[in-house]
């Protein structure tokens, strides 16, 4: 009986400790130890953006200043998830990944202002068209000067101590010294073969002559002017229709400039080619000078400068005639001035844009560093506490921090004042470049008007 009490004993006993057995689940690999989970740590992967059209490599500073914007930065910032998104941190992190980790939260977007500065222009141009020192076009970017005159035999009567003809090549040859250096010049003269009898009438009627077609050269110019004599009839007509031919191509306008001391004497119909010129492709502009004409001849003279868009001016002295030509220049005088005043004002405007862009830019960043270290100080301060160790690396990164940002915020003044400076700079002596080359413009304008 006892040995059979003492079997059922053992039974009962290991009975107990299988049953214990199963209740108690064996660990599987499934479920990682609690230091098994800090090694799980992910480090984050930054982004950046990229620019186009840099013709150099960017240094690692704004590399850095192109990474993308944190979760937090901005407007996005909010201080309860901030905790929590601390609180997750690791607290076994380098210094250089809890760095990655506040960056990762609190990096600011700088793309827009990296952009800006790294697409700068500084330079300042103006571009204003400048005159070509005509009356009637003063913004034409090519002009040709034609001067037709009168080779009739009046032009040898006495107008004071000259001819008409010497003192009408006086003034022609002081005009021609003063056209726009970019500008050519022709001399035509009409009615100069023959002689002023009815014998000669046809051959005189019939002629004309292109003496000079080029760029200014004032010997070559004089001895051309020199060939014109005054000895027979006067066909203004023809002169207007031949002068055609003097025009280069490629002219945007022509001033067309009559010498006469009469009417057109040779049947010709003045009138109409004077507006056959005006009606061609090229803009045309007929002043007629009348010197010393009658009152039949100047309605009939202004007729022909009507009718070529243009002016009649009578004179009957070498002084008016000089009077005349010493009014155009005081309209290029005028000209110059327009345009000096044009570019000095838009030299300024395109300044003061530059300059305000960069300071706006660099103010921008300087704003955006600064809070972007402010957060990250807090942060750093926050995990300090967390971890509550004077040796964890989240305690010993303030440093860090500051050096971190202080190299953006350096890096914004610096480029911000450079580009302003650039921009004063450049703005500066484009407006220089205005005021003295118009100044210089004017002086001469006021010379030329002056006869000096």
């Amino acid at each position: 009986m006892k040995k059979l009490l003492m079997v059922i004993a053992m039974l009962m006993i290991m009975l107990s400790a299988c049953s214990s057995d199963e209740v108690q689940p064996a660990q599987t690999d499934a479920e990682p130890k609690e230091t098994e989970k800090e090694n799980l740590y992910t480090p984050k992967e930054a982004s950046y953006y990229e620019i186009k059209e840099i013709d150099r490599e960017l240094t690692d500073i704004e590399k850095e200043m192109l990474r993308h914007p944190g979760i937090f930065s901005g407007e996005q910032y909010d201080e309860e998830k901030v905790k929590e998104a601390l609180d997750q941190l690791p607290d076994n992190l380098t210094e250089e990944q809890y760095m990655e980790e506040l960056l990762y939260l609190f990096a600011e977007d700088y793309h827009e202002e990296m952009q800006t500065l790294l697409q700068f222009d500084s330079s300042v141009e103006v571009s204003i068209n400048r005159p070509d020192e005509t009356v009637d076009t003063p913004t034409l970017k090519t002009a040709h000067y034609a001067i037709l005159i009168d080779a009739s035999g009046s032009m040898a009567a006495k107008a004071g101590s000259k001819t008409r003809m010497d003192a009408a090549k006086d003034a022609v040859m002081e005009f021609a010294k003063k056209v726009p250096e970019n500008a050519t010049i022709s001399l035509r003269v009409y009615g100069h073969k023959g002689s002023n009898s009815d014998a000669d009438k046809k051959i005189s009627c019939s002629s004309t002559e292109n003496l000079y077609n080029e760029s200014f050269d004032e010997k070559t110019f004089q001895q051309a002017l020199g060939k014109v004599k005054p000895v027979g009839w006067t066909p203004i007509a023809l002169g207007l229709q031949a002068v055609k031919d003097d025009i280069p191509k490629n002219t945007d306008n022509v001033v067309v400039y009559v010498v006469s001391d009469g009417i057109e004497t040779c049947d010709g119909e003045p009138v109409k080619e004077a507006e056959n010129l005006v009606s061609a492709d090229i803009q045309t502009v007929v002043n007629i000078i009348g010197f010393d004409v009658d009152n039949e001849g100047q309605t009939l003279l202004k007729e022909v400068a009507n009718a070529g868009n243009g002016e009649f001016t009578y004179v009957n002295s070498e002084k008016e005639l000089n009077e005349y030509m010493r009014a155009q220049y005081e309209e290029i005088q005028q000209q110059w001035t327009d345009w000096k005043e044009a570019g000095k004002e838009q030299a300024f405007n395109l300044k003061e844009e530059k300059k305000e862009l960069a300071q706006n830019t660099k103010e921008s960043m300087k704003e955006k560093s600064n809070r972007e270290k402010e957060r990250m100080k807090e942060a750093q301060a926050y995990l300090k506490e967390r971890f509550d160790d004077y040796d964890h690396p989240a305690s010993k990164m303030f440093s860090a921090i500051i050096d971190y940002e202080n190299k953006k915020w350096r890096y914004s003044v610096d480029t911000g004042n450079q580009l302003y400076r650039e921009s004063v700079d450049s703005g500066n002596e484009e407006y220089r470049e205005y005021v003295d080359e118009g100044n210089e413009k004017i002086n001469e304008a006021i010379e030329k008007k002056n006869g000096n």
